[in-house]
């Protein structure tokens, strides 16, 4: 990646992060707690050393940190790192303002557990291994992989973004690396009226079309009932030379 586009790409950030925490702490979804119940589970956690690298506004710095005795922080955007530094209790931790690339050409040492969630710049094969190699233990992967509901996605464009989770595992099989998954989802229901029904689609579909839906859901109600569900999904593996891969 050139430098300007590091540069636009930490401004956006830079400018988003304020916005991206309240929406962040307006999420009516356990996300972190029930990640972390199954990493618990899962003996993943506790650890002694956990990089969370794209980490953002510190959602799972939050609900991880009172089971990790280091905790390695990296982010592209210094506003982000702020807010993420507000969160942080009695643990041991290190803030990096760094961008992913830099960091893996820069990195000295490997953690126990090496995690990313939502992150935009785990594109290629390379990215994938050379996240891999800041472990010597647990790697895990989360993102969101659906997110539905009753009103709006029946009349919403169907989202061609490549799977990023299954390009993932596609690597992975061809990279000799067993992994594993687990889904995590949730339902909401919240009440919408039919004038925020209609100003969301203002710009996607013509007026007439809009009234249309809408007299077919509303009727002669002003509010409807809207009923969520989102699923995200964790792949979780060892790094093949962890002292835990059983030969």
């Amino acid at each position: 990646m050139t430098d300007d586009y590091l540069n636009e790409l930490e401004q956006f950030w830079d400018e988003f992060a304020d916005e991206y925490e309240i929406i962040q702490q307006e999420s009516p979804f356990p996300i972190a707690e029930k990640l972390k119940q199954f990493l618990l589970q899962q003996a993943i956690l506790p650890a002694h050393s956990f990089l969370d690298l794209a980490g953002g506004s510190g959602r799972y710095l939050a609900e991880f940190q009172d089971t990790v005795d280091h905790y390695t922080l990296v982010d592209i955007s210094n506003e982000m790192l702020g807010i993420a530094k507000t969160k942080l209790q009695d643990s041991d931790a290190a803030f990096v303002h760094q961008d992913q690339e830099r960091f893996f050409q820069s990195a000295t040492e490997t953690f126990d557990v090496v995690f990313t969630a939502m992150n935009p710049v785990l594109l290629t094969k390379e990215d994938l291994l050379a996240f891999t190699a800041q472990s010597h233990r647990w790697c895990l992967i989360f993102r969101l992989v659906q997110q539905t509901d009753n009103l709006f996605s029946p009349y919403e464009e169907t989202d061609t973004k490549p799977n990023l989770m299954e390009n993932y595992k596609q690597i992975l099989k061809e990279s000799g690396i067993s992994y594993n998954s687990q889904d995590f989802t949730f339902t909401y229901s919240e009440e919408v009226t039919r004038d925020f029904f209609e100003a969301y689609f203002e710009k996607e579909l013509s007026l007439k079309k809009i009234n249309q839906i809408a007299e077919k859901i509303f009727g002669l109600s002003e509010t409807q009932l809207n009923f969520q569900t989102v699923c995200y999904q964790l792949i979780y593996y060892l790094v093949p030379d962890s002292p835990l891969v059983k030969s």
